[in-house]
């Protein structure tokens, strides 16, 4: 699979997730202890913006390693956020929210993984010169 299709791939989860989160809106929010689903639609809206930028990076020519590890980053962040709310939220959470919240992050992770190894090994700087 090219860096092309990897960030397009995961431009189209990540929409779909945000899209899903804004249709379900109503009812996810009890499943994640949450009064009214604001917190989760800005989440939507901050993985739309997201899925764009993607989208926007897929579409240049080439995909340079640092884009990609810029993405791989990004990733690994909701990952180790993913992870921070789960302990901190745990008794909020309902069981079926905290398996939404791991595969989430386990998809991510993945996009992450692929996104790492599309960006390839760092050129040394004494090949560079050589």
């Amino acid at each position: 699979m090219t860096p092309y299709r990897k960030l397009l791939f995961n431009a189209s989860s990540t929409a779909a997730c945000a899209i899903g989160m804004l249709a379900a809106r109503g009812s996810l929010s009890p499943l994640f202890g949450l009064h009214t689903p604001a917190l989760l639609d800005v989440l939507a809206v901050g993985l739309l913006a997201f899925a764009g930028a993607l989208v926007v990076a897929a579409r240049r020519d080439a995909a340079d390693r640092l884009t990609l590890l810029a993405f791989t980053i990004v990733d690994g962040l909701w990952v180790a956020g993913s992870a921070v709310v789960l302990v901190l939220c745990w008794t909020q959470f309902t069981p079926l929210a905290r398996v939404l919240v791991i595969a989430v992050a386990l998809v991510v992770e993945v996009f992450a993984a692929l996104q790492y190894r599309a960006a390839g090994p760092a050129k040394s700087r004494t090949l560079e010169a050589a």
